[in-house]
């Protein structure tokens, strides 16, 4: 197909791909399971999953994933401008707040070691955010 021409459409050919082909993790390379929305091998906040970044309480790390990003930019990177360190630097304590409240439980709840108590504690805590969040669209609507 020349180049630019777009009224002609390949078609795609999906014979190439296994049947048991498995997605991997854009950071590591690990083969991760096709239901798995991040990667368990690494601090990719990279979503597996597609549909990860659609679903409310599973996108907090791949929306709050950069913040992390730009701070490890801050710090590390050797060749970034001081404009560019600056902005990361002031982008990032922008959203501190976000990441206090919501990503500090998540990362150490990350490192509980046990699954089932890992599950337990991550329930309680997205019951206590969502209690979070109806108090404070209580008193907005009480104030306003």
């Amino acid at each position: 197909m020349p180049a630019g021409n777009i009224t002609e459409a390949e078609q795609f050919d999906d014979e190439f791909i296994p049947a048991d082909a498995q997605p991997v993790c854009f950071k590591c390379l690990k083969p991760c399971h096709p239901l798995q929305y991040y990667c368990d091998g690494c601090d990719s906040n990279d979503v597996i999953n597609p549909l990860a970044s659609y679903m409310p309480l599973v996108r907090i790390p791949f929306r709050c994933g950069f913040c992390g990003d730009m701070w490890r930019k801050v710090l590390y990177d050797k060749e970034a401008s001081i404009i560019f360190r600056t902005l990361c630097l002031f982008m990032t304590i922008a959203f501190a707040p976000i990441l206090i409240i919501v990503g500090l439980p998540l990362f150490l709840i990350e490192k509980i070691e046990n699954p089932d108590v890992q599950r337990t504690v991550e329930k309680v805590f997205y019951i206590f955010l969502v209690l979070l969040l109806i108090i404070y669209f209580a008193l907005c609507c009480l104030l306003f």
